[in-house]
């Protein structure tokens, strides 16, 4: 694919860090021409100097015969201007980014006025994934599929589950209360697809697939309520703040947020009546202490400071909070210190990059009989999990799956079915997949592209 990336900040220049590594052109633009030179020290990309909103800049970089336009500015303003330009003089996809929370319930008329095929806010990308972090408190890795409405969840086992102990084909009675699948299983580093025969021993790291309704009442079946998360506090009145503070409030969570900035914490209070939030500095140990931090399940720093997330986490740790969450941008200061043993750290500019690459992937993997609309990789690239739309002509038509010779260790695991309006199927045996269906596969094969490549 040719791709313009406008933009080499944090997300442009990891995104692009990302995509040299795949057999794409990438012309990246920037005004800054020492953070350009740093971008072509480290990638096989070309790179030019320049406006994104300046029609001559982008008539010279060719932008009628590129594949995508990413506009990934900072500014939004910007990237709206760039986008509509790059529509009107050619580009057949485009991709852009808003920062702003005030465009969210946009999302549509922007699409419509940009000729952009998909808008993204990394700071409510990051949010969401801190969501699903605390509301999973005890799960692992948490995916969306289709549309928010499937989840996939990683749990470990523990003794008292009625899982422990059972064949898979045994289990099957309990997990059909919940209309889930175990899509996987990791046991010593190894991964299987079990098949009915594989037997689920306390300990084991097991994928759960279904609704997102079912995933949840399988996970408060398997989780004890009085480990689950219910107070949080949030160091930092950052747009992911914004975003996450509502996020959390909607699923009944108790939101308290320490703001150093008297403005950020006036608006953010005014926006959301049932947080508490406190007008002081949240890296001073006295002010935590206070705000007694160890009444709290989570603690999430998300101040503009790396240093001062970590040393938020690290207080946070003396106290012995159950989850701590911190963003970190310099990933190599983790390197330097080496001590942190929290939960989890993210950036941004690693969520808007990953699914900016799933979209591309998609993209550039698809052929004729279907279209992968996503690909997720897992447990260090072993596994893939791909959602597929079904196009005509497919060999898997009209038949029942158990009638379907498919390749070793791939397993379909769900099916939106589009002539029942999107009503969606754990798969079993007797399941048919139709033109139009969507379908969720996980494999351990690196070479699936179509949902005709699932077959032996």
């Amino acid at each position: 694919m040719n791709i313009i990336i406008l933009g080499a900040g944090k997300v442009g220049s990891h995104l692009t860090n990302e995509l040299s590594l795949q057999d794409h052109n990438i012309l990246v633009i920037d005004h800054n021409k020492d953070v350009l030179n740093r971008l072509l020290e480290q990638n096989d990309v070309m790179a030019m100097v320049g406006d994104g909103t300046d029609l001559n800049i982008l008539q010279e970089a060719n932008v009628r015969d590129c594949d995508l336009f990413i506009a990934l500015t900072r500014n939004d303003d910007t990237n709206l201007i760039s986008a509509a330009l790059a529509k009107s003089l050619g580009a057949k996809e485009i991709i852009v980014r808003l920062r702003d929370p005030k465009y969210l319930d946009h999302m549509d008329r922007i699409q419509e006025i940009t000729g952009s095929n998909l808008v993204i806010n990394p700071e409510y990308l990051a949010a969401k994934e801190i969501q699903r972090s605390i509301k999973y408190s005890h799960a692992r890795n948490v995916q969306s599929f289709l549309e928010d409405r499937a989840l996939m969840m990683e749990i470990v086992i523990n003794p008292n589950s009625r899982l422990h102990g059972q064949r898979l084909a045994d289990a099957d009675s309990y997990l059909s209360q919940f209309d889930v699948l175990i899509g996987m299983v990791i046991e010593n580093d190894q991964v299987y697809i079990p098949n009915g025969d594989f037997v689920l021993e306390a300990g084991q790291k097991i994928y759960v697939m279904g609704s997102k309704d079912d995933v949840d009442q399988f996970y408060k079946a398997e989780i004890s309520e009085s480990i689950r998360m219910k107070n949080i506090l949030i160091i930092g009145a950052s747009n992911i703040t914004y975003h996450l503070t509502g996020l959390l409030l909607e699923r009944n969570f108790n939101v308290t947020v320490i703001e150093l900035n008297r403005d950020k914490a006036i608006d953010l209070q005014e926006k959301y009546r049932d947080a508490l939030v406190i007008n002081a500095d949240g890296s001073d140990p006295d002010i935590l202490e206070e705000a007694r931090i160890d009444s709290f399940d989570s603690v999430i720093s998300l101040t503009g400071i790396d240093e001062e997330n970590i040393l938020i986490a690290l207080i946070a740790q003396r106290y012995g909070i159950d989850k701590i969450i911190s963003k970190v941008n310099r990933t190599n200061l983790l390197k330097l210190t080496g001590i942190l043993d929290i939960d989890a750290t993210f950036t941004p500019k690693s969520a808007a990059s990953n699914y900016i690459n799933r979209i591309i992937r998609s993209k550039y993997d698809a052929r004729s009989v279907s279209t992968l609309n996503n690909l997720y990789k897992l447990e260090g690239d072993q596994v893939e999990v791909l959602e597929f739309e079904v196009k005509e002509n497919s060999m898997i038509f009209n038949q029942r799956l158990r009638d379907i010779r498919t390749r070793p260790d791939t397993l379909v695991a769900m099916i939106e079915h589009s002539e029942l309006n999107g009503q969606i199927e754990v798969a079993t045996g007797n399941s048919i997949i139709d033109m139009g269906d969507r379908v969720l596969i996980i494999t351990k094969s690196k070479n699936i592209t179509q949902i005709d490549d699932i077959l032996e």
